[in-house]
């Protein structure tokens, strides 16, 4: 079992590598970098990640268990699943805004860890297949291709909507995520 302390440390070390491709942009990361401004040792992020490619799987990884943690909160709080599916994915993401060096790098990445992918396939297939059990898949699918286009275009800065129509087109999906959300709840 991992003790509390390494999690904080692993987190501090994964929140740094984000900061420093947001801020700098991924030439600008290296491990002795993430290392400083995580505050631990070059050793000490060596005994979490082994080297880089472990470092960006982590990252990945934590992003993943922070959303599905949010997911999670947005069900406890009532939300039905296509609901809690469209307030997780409309969140605005500072995040996503990565410089085209660092987009390049993580989709060869991905392109040489087929494994990782494979698993991370798997996961997103088993959640919307989950979805779609309870609900109408082609509104499922609308509702994902039309949030998947949102951040692609606020990632990509390219055919962005207004701030106004982004909220409008928000509050149309989650008016509908409720409408399959209830009807899913009425067949029960």
């Amino acid at each position: 079992m991992v003790s509390a302390k390494a999690l904080e440390t692993r987190r501090r070390i994964t929140d740094a590598t984000v900061q420093i491709m947001l801020t700098r942009g991924f030439p600008q990361l290296t491990l002795e970098e993430v290392a400083k401004q995580a505050n631990v040792s070059k050793g000490g992020l060596l005994y979490h990640f082994a080297s880089k490619e472990e470092l960006l799987m982590g990252v990945i990884e934590e992003q993943e268990a922070r959303q599905f943690q949010q997911y999670q909160t947005y069900r406890e709080q009532g939300l039905g699943q296509m609901e809690a599916f469209v307030m997780l994915q409309a969140q605005r993401d500072e995040e996503i805004c990565l410089d085209i060096d660092t987009v390049v790098f993580l989709l060869s990445f991905l392109k040489e860890n087929a494994d990782f992918v494979e698993e991370r396939k798997k996961q997103v297939h088993q959640f919307f297949d989950q979805l779609m059990e309870q609900t109408d898949p082609v509104d499922a699918m609308m509702i994902r291709f039309t949030l998947d286009g949102l951040k692609m275009s606020e990632h990509f800065q390219f055919g962005e909507p207004t701030p106004d129509l982004r909220q409008s087109l928000i509050n149309r999906l989650l008016t509908q995520a409720r409408a399959m959300d209830q009807a899913s709840e009425n067949q029960k």
